[in-house]
């Protein structure tokens, strides 16, 4: 557990070390309003709550539990670490879209008409358990067991990611009709997955 503390606290003050540039957004200039900011299990739902460290980031809960502020801040912190090991972020394009992210969590799966399979095949009706919505807005299913690590977030994100960097959302992810998506990002993902399991989000 220790240790966990100890590399949270690195990651929050060191996120771009290799030098991709310095701390550029795990600041509390908002403290007031993250604090101000709670999910009321006793009021109507959904509710919208602003993600704590990233300047105008927010989420909409089904629930007080899906998810907590703190998780899916340090969910957003694990993805920019491994975005920035991976790929870098010289122009910061990656780090404005997480400052301005709108999550949309569901309880519910859905079934899209249409979409890509990861190797780029097209598919009519399907589950889905995530979905890009507009520029800086996506809508997650909350993930298997309750889990950040197990949704489908941090697939979600490298879209928006992709559209901030190169323009494209890439829907067709490691197909060849639409560019950005590669292999490297798809073991991102993974990596990213098994840092928010070791946290136990």
């Amino acid at each position: 557990m220790l240790r966990k503390i100890i590399f949270l606290l690195a990651l929050s003050f060191c996120v771009t070390c290799s030098g991709h540039g310095p701390n550029v957004f795990f600041t509390n200039d908002n403290k007031k309003l993250y604090k101000n900011s709670l999910c009321m299990p006793d009021e109507k739902m959904p509710q919208m709550i602003i993600i704590p460290f990233f300047e105008n980031a927010s989420q909409i809960m089904p629930n007080c539990n899906i998810y907590p502020k703190h998780k899916t801040a340090l969910a957003l912190m694990i993805f920019y670490h491994k975005w920035v090991e991976y790929f870098g972020d010289r122009d910061f394009a990656v780090r404005g879209m997480l400052q301005k992210v709108m999550i949309r969590w569901g309880n519910s799966k859905k079934v899209s008409n249409k979409g890509f399979s990861l190797n780029g095949e097209l598919f009519t009706s399907r589950t889905i358990i995530g979905k890009v919505e507009g520029q800086n807005i996506i809508w997650v299913w909350r993930g298997y067991d309750y889990k950040i690590s197990e949704s489908s977030l941090t697939h979600e994100l490298v879209h928006l990611a992709l559209k901030a960097k190169f323009g494209t959302y890439d829907a067709d992810h490691e197909g060849h009709k639409y560019r950005g998506w590669t292999p490297a990002h798809s073991a991102m993902i993974i990596s990213a997955r098994r840092m928010m399991r070791a946290f136990n989000i």
